[in-house]
């Protein structure tokens, strides 16, 4: 098999030496050691992160898959180790809007301690006046999360939440998104692992069908994919409207072959 450097650690890097989980809002995942480093792709509040390296304030790794029981190889890179805690308690809940506040206390009037972003873990310690608390001093209101035991089951209306989001290249919806990391995160809210990227995404999921006609068909460009949301619009993150948008599917087939871009797979889930 190929090497691929997404996946595969580099020599001298030593087995797994620990698992952690991001404490924070979200955790870039980072091409290198340095803030600036090109993003990889965006770690979710209660995500696990195996880690093989530390470097001062950076540790090296793998992300893990948010769906548990996935065997599939997350990303490599580097993380922040100010952004990871110990592993804590089993998740019992995911964060099923696009961003969720955290209060101080049961009351919305209350500080906001963060906001998570879409498909975070969190364990609920317990259930107070419509609250979840999620730790001490952290309550989210019943009304922003699902049971992971009881996932979403319309892939179209999870990715709509995501629209007028900006287009973050590796975003998975904390500062913005791009066309794959809707795909992925929406995917898992409704209980399917996914790949990351839209190459490994037109590889794995679904099967090839002959036209884009059935809402929540998967349309594949080199480099690119979206969601069929009617049978006559597009729902994806491009770069062209540097967001996410749902349009006429027609015009913009026809703006991509334009490009010199042209559609290669249509996969039903």
């Amino acid at each position: 098999m190929a090497s691929d450097s997404r996946f595969d650690l580099p020599d001298g890097i030593g087995p797994k030496i620990a698992r952690r989980r991001v404490v924070t809002e979200y955790a870039p995942l980072l091409t290198h050691p340095n803030l600036r480093a090109a993003q990889q792709t965006e770690l979710v509040h209660g995500q696990a992160f195996d880690v093989h390296a530390e470097q001062e304030r950076w540790v090296f790794g793998r992300a893990c898959p948010l769906i548990s029981t996935s065997r599939r190889d997350g990303y490599i890179g580097w993380v922040d180790a100010t952004a990871l805690g110990d592993l804590g308690s089993a998740h019992t809940h995911f964060v099923s809007s696009i961003s969720a506040p955290v209060f101080a206390r049961a009351d919305l009037k209350s500080h906001i301690v963060m906001s998570l972003p879409l498909g975070s873990r969190i364990s609920v310690m317990l259930e107070k006046d419509n609250y979840c608390q999620i730790g001490a001093g952290a309550y989210i209101s019943r009304m922003h999360v699902r049971e992971i035991a009881a996932p979403e089951h319309d892939l179209v209306a999870v990715a709509r939440r995501y629209l007028g989001q900006p287009y973050v290249w590796g975003g998975n919806g904390a500062r913005g998104v791009d066309c794959s990391g809707i795909v992925q995160m929406s995917l898992s809210a409704c209980g399917i692992d996914a790949p990351r990227d839209a190459d490994l995404q037109e590889k794995t999921l679904g099967r090839v069908v002959a036209q884009p006609d059935h809402v929540g068909d998967l349309l594949f460009w080199p480099g690119h994919v979206g969601i069929l949301a009617t049978k006559t619009r597009l729902l994806h993150a491009n770069a062209t409207h540097m967001a996410v948008v749902e349009e006429p599917l027609g015009p913009a087939l026809k703006r991509m072959t334009r490009a010199g871009v042209n559609l290669r797979a249509i996969k039903r889930l």
